[in-house]
């Protein structure tokens, strides 16, 4: 289906409008902390505040969202930053190659980046548990089941969740969960 004019206009108006209140809050939690906040880490809280509630299969559909600047302001006001600043970086190569998103260009990187989302509102699958963003998986850090919208979809090597547990508990101070393998 060909997009006419008035909705291509619609569409850019409304990634304007995302920047926007993107470099916004930005500005407004720079104010309040000691380090930088970028529009990355803005796009990436709201990612993780509202992916289980629209259901989004990864980060770019949050574009596709629509929220005002006060809601957003309201959601990031409880939000941890520092669950982003600290991530943990493992090989690509815990999963099967079909397993994660393709992508028509790839761009060389080190590997996964995980988050763990340490006062997550959705204890699922444990507390805590560890964020792939970029392929909106979730990691229970009890036994390595991967996870996307609640249903099972695999569990990474017990090598693996060991290395990634590890990274875990050397950056946050709460307890993980209780090891089950």
């Amino acid at each position: 289906m060909k997009k006419d004019e008035n909705q291509i206009n619609k569409e850019l108006k409304q990634i304007e409008k995302w920047y926007e209140i993107q470099e916004s809050l930005a500005v407004h939690f720079n104010s309040l902390y000691s380090w930088t906040i970028g529009r990355e880490h803005i796009f990436e809280g709201l990612y993780l505040l509202l992916a289980d509630k629209y259901e989004l299969e990864w980060p770019g559909d949050l574009w596709d969202v629509h929220i005002e600047y006060e809601e957003a302001l309201k959601l990031l006001s409880e939000f941890d930053f520092n669950i982003i600043l600290n991530k943990i970086e493992t090989d690509i190569e815990i999963f099967p190659k079909d397993f994660l998103i393709q992508y028509k260009v790839r761009i060389k990187s080190k590997g996964l980046i995980w988050i763990i989302h340490k006062n997550d509102v959705d204890s699922f699958p444990s507390n805590p548990h560890a964020h792939q963003l970029d392929n909106n998986i979730k990691l229970d850090l009890s036994n390595g089941k991967c996870y996307k919208r609640k249903q099972y979809m695999y569990t990474i090597k017990k090598k693996d969740l060991l290395k990634i547990r590890e990274a875990a508990a050397n950056r946050i101070e709460n307890n993980l969960p209780l090891l089950m393998i």
